[in-house]
């Protein structure tokens, strides 16, 4: 993604309060991120529903924690917006991963690619 589109996606991000960006730094530099879009819902009587999105740490800092410290901090982040659950999709083999966190299975995924 080159500068401009960078700038147009943060600024989209920065005008919406219910997409939030969390980061995660070693020593000055950002070695993983993740999304927490928080979406309203008919249901549950208007109920909040966060969806984890994007969960990625840097290659050689994987296995030190930062990935469960996103995903902790994005869940919690949910919780103080009252959302009623959170939700995420992965790929099967990060299964156990997003289980030690708590998650669990729940339904299936459907997708059709547009582009």
């Amino acid at each position: 993604m080159g500068q401009a589109a960078a700038s147009r996606v943060l600024d989209s991000v920065a005008a919406n309060p219910n997409h939030v960006i969390l980061v995660a730094e070693r020593d000055g530099r950002v070695i993983g991120a993740t999304t927490l879009l928080i979406e309203p819902k008919f249901i549950h009587d208007g109920g909040l529903v966060g969806h984890i999105e994007d969960v990625s740490v840097r290659d050689g800092e994987r296995g030190a924690g930062a990935g469960s410290a996103l995903v902790r901090a994005a869940i919690e982040e949910a919780r103080r917006a009252g959302c009623y659950k959170v939700v995420l999709e992965c790929s099967e083999r990060l299964v156990p991963f997003y289980e030690r966190l708590g998650l669990s299975r729940h339904s299936v995924s459907m997708r059709r690619d547009l582009c």
